[in-house]
C-alpha cells in the first residue's frame, strides 16, 4: 500500500533561487532523506519576501524539525544554491515526516557527496584523498572561464583515474577533450609508459587543453574530429565524451573496432533509474545497443545519485 503523501508546508509557486542549511552539532551534520533514497542537506526554494537565510532556517524546520539560527554568510554551491552555516537550537520530529541523519561530513563516503564536498572545499577542509590533481583544477578553471559546462563530473573523473591506473603501459584515447578535464584525470592515473591521445573539434578549447597538458610527454592533443583519434589505435581504454561518438549505432561499431580485446569503453552521463527523464520511460536505445552488442560485456556503475557510467569491455 503506497505511503501517504508528505505535506507541502511551503507551497508558493513563485520561489526564486534556492537555499540549504549546514547544521553542525558535535562534529556531525544534519541530513534529510530524499524521496528516491539517499540523503541531502535540508533546503528548498526561497519564497517571495524571504532572504536566503530565512529560507534556510524555514527549510530546516519544515524538513527536519530543526530550529536553527544562521551564523555565517552562505557558501555558494553549484547552480547558485546558497548554503548557510547554522547552529542548532532544538530538534523535534520532522513536520513533513522525513527521516533525518547526523553524519560525519569529513569522512567517506560523506566527504564525497556533491554538496558536502563543495562546502568542505570552500572552508579548506577537503580530505587529502579527495584533493583535485593540479591539472584537473586548472582545466576546470579554464572551463569556467569559457562557460564550458560539459566537462566530466568529478565522480566520473575519479573513476577514469582508477581505470587508467589499471592499464600500465596502455594506450588510451579520449574523444572530446573540452578544456582537458577528463584527460587530466586519465593522466593522473597513468604510469610513465602509458600514452594518451585526445581529440577536440573546437580550436579554442583544443588550444587551452594543449596549454594545460602540453608539458606531459604522455599526452597528445589533436585538433579535429574525434574519428582522427581512432586512427592512433588500437586502444586499451577509450573514454567517449562527445555526443556524436556515443549516440549513434555506426559510431559504436567504430569504437568497438578501435578497442583491443580486453579494452574498455567508458561512457558517462547516463541517468540512474530514479532520475531517468520521461522521454526514456519506454526504454533507452543507447543502453540497449551497448548491452546487446555481441562483442561487449557491459556494467552500469552509479558514481553519484545523478549519474551512472557504463563500462563496456571488448570480449577476447
Amino acid at each position: 500500500m503506497p505511503s501517504a503523501p508528505r505535506p507541502n508546508l511551503s507551497p508558493s509557486p513563485h520561489r526564486t533561487g534556492r537555499a540549504c542549511v549546514w547544521v553542525e552539532h558535535g562534529g556531525r551534520v544534519l541530513m534529510v532523506g530524499l524521496e528516491g533514497g539517499g540523503w541531502t542537506l535540508p533546503g528548498g526554494g526561497i519564497d517571495p519576501g524571504e532572504t536566503g537565510a530565512q529560507a534556510a532556517e524555514r527549510e530546516a524546520w519544515e524538513e527536519c524539525g530543526a530550529r536553527v539560527e544562521v551564523t555565517e554568510e552562505a557558501v555558494t554551491l553549484d547552480g547558485g544554491v546558497l548554503c548557510f552555516p547554522a547552529r542548532l537550537l532544538s530538534l523535534e520530529p520532522s513536520p513533513e515526516g522525513r527521516p533525518v541523519a547526523w553524519i560525519n561530513p569529513r569522512s567517506l563516503p560523506w566527504a564525497n557527496d556533491v554538496q558536502l564536498r563543495q562546502v568542505l572545499e570552500a572552508t579548506g577542509e577537503t580530505p587529502p584523498a579527495l584533493a583535485l590533481p593540479d591539472r584537473v583544477r586548472a582545466a576546470l578553471s579554464e572551463a569556467g572561464r569559457l562557460s564550458f559546462d560539459r566537462s566530466c563530473s568529478l565522480e566520473a573523473g575519479r573513476l577514469l583515474r582508477t581505470l587508467a591506473a589499471s592499464r600500465p603501459g596502455g594506450r588510451l584515447a579520449e574523444l572530446g577533450t573540452g578544456t582537458g578535464v577528463g584527460a587530466a584525470w586519465l593522466l593522473a592515473g597513468m604510469d610513465d609508459t602509458a600514452r594518451l591521445v585526445t581529440a577536440e573539434l573546437d580550436p579554442k578549447r583544443a588550444g587551452v587543453a594543449r596549454r594545460i597538458l602540453g608539458d606531459d610527454p604522455r599526452a597528445e592533443v589533436l585538433g579535429g574530429d574525434w574519428r582522427e583519434a581512432l586512427a592512433h589505435g588500437p586502444f586499451d581504454l577509450i573514454f567517449s565524451d562527445c555526443a556524436p561518438a556515443k549516440r549513434e549505432t555506426e559510431s559504436l561499431q567504430r569504437l568497438v573496432a578501435a578497442l583491443r580485446p580486453g579494452g574498455v569503453l567508458v561512457l558517462d552521463n547516463f541517468s540512474p533509474p530514479a532520475s531517468v527523464p520521461e522521454s526514456l520511460h519506454g526504454g533507452d536505445a543507447e543502453r540497449d545497443r551497448l548491452f546487446a552488442h555481441p562483442h561487449l560485456l557491459c556494467a552500469e556503475v552509479p558514481v553519484s545519485r545523478r549519474e551512472c557510467v557504463i563500462l563496456a569491455t571488448k570480449k577476447p
